[in-house]
């Protein structure tokens, strides 16, 4: 079988392997699609973000190949999702509920931890069923499903959030979860929602999935500020959700907040950003964060895809081929903002 593997910045080689079998506990999935995350791309543009020598790609959809020894509740050919990281269940978070932050979360995630091979190849490797692989509606096309870990990080951020009906939001970056976001605010009961996006394309894509404003931050400059403090009743927003992941879209946000407000962080970055925490205390302002997604949260996604709660239309800007990932993929994601996901086809 073919994969891609991840050697370094800017290096991923197409190498032949043999194909995978299913040992005791395991399944192997014949893959479909496979999204590029914004992680997958941060580790393309630097040494040392993954290991070298792994397949990437953790939002992975397809069908049953082979089942192993000892599972059950599967079938050969079922249509499936890949993901979350699979939960140990006994550490002291998955014992308070909190599996998204499980201990031994990310050494059992396909595509980021060594010997985990994920999803940038024809088959991959699902070492622990019971809570890695949903089961896709059948109103759910693969098309939408490959979305599916996207748009549950979006919904556990919100969820974790402090947004309540009627709140004034801010939006910072309109790529997958930028808008798999907005979408959950709508549907929650936002007051307003602004979106801010350098992208034009983009822009355009959040006010068709209802922002109620798309702006760009580049352009408006020193203005942003005064403009949605104004817009909102002279205090500012009471949530902003930074989906951007660069620093400056972070410092934005907190510029964006009114006192108490608070600053949810989605958007992954490695380079630091500085913080005055003198602000901070002035205003009470809160920062929270929240990492990937829980069993719960893919579920309640899927139920709104197959229910037509969530609309995908716009998010998936291109499907290529396997041999295709560097210059068709990776590379394009580097160059251009225009993009929201690329989806690998093997």
């Amino acid at each position: 079988m073919q994969v891609a593997v991840y050697e370094g910045a800017r290096a991923i080689r197409l190498e032949e392997r043999p194909r995978l079998t299913a040992a005791p506990g395991q399944v192997i999935v014949k893959v479909k699609y496979c999204g590029i995350c914004g992680t997958d791309v941060h580790a393309y543009q630097s040494d040392g973000f993954l290991p070298p020598g792994l397949v990437l790609g953790h939002e992975t959809v397809g069908t049953i190949a082979e089942i192993g020894e000892g599972v059950e509740g599967w079938e050969f050919g079922e249509r499936v999702a890949v993901g979350p990281p699979g939960p140990c269940g006994d550490c002291y978070y998955c014992r308070q509920g909190r599996s998204a932050i499980c201990v031994h979360a990310f050494e059992r995630t396909n595509g980021l931890a060594p010997g985990c091979d994920g999803g940038f190849a024809e088959y991959v490797r699902v070492r622990y069923p019971r809570n890695m692989l949903f089961r896709l509606p059948d109103q759910v096309s693969f098309e939408d499903a490959v979305l599916l870990d996207t748009i549950a990080v979006a919904l556990r951020g919100v969820r974790q959030s402090r947004f309540r009906i009627g709140d004034n939001v801010v939006v910072t970056g309109a790529g997958a979860i930028g808008v798999s976001v907005l979408q959950f605010l709508r549907l929650g009961g936002a007051r307003h929602i602004t979106v801010l996006e350098p992208s034009e394309k983009k822009r355009a894509l959040a006010l068709a999935h209802r922002a109620d404003m798309a702006l760009n931050p580049l352009e408006q400059g020193t203005a942003l500020k005064e403009k949605i403090i104004s817009a909102y009743g002279g205090i500012g927003a009471d949530v902003a959700f930074e989906c951007a992941g660069v620093p400056a879209s972070f410092q934005t946000a907190l510029d964006l907040v009114k006192g108490g407000g608070q600053v949810m962080v989605l958007g992954v970055s490695e380079k630091q950003t500085p913080i005055v925490p003198a602000e901070l205390i002035v205003r009470e302002t809160e920062i929270k964060a929240s990492l990937a997604y829980a069993e719960e949260d893919v579920r309640i996604c899927l139920d709104y895809l197959a229910n037509r709660k969530f609309n995908p239309a716009g998010m998936v800007s291109d499907i290529i081929r396997l041999d295709k990932i560097v210059e068709r993929g990776f590379e394009r994601l580097v160059t251009t903002k225009d993009l929201v996901k690329i989806v690998v086809a093997p």
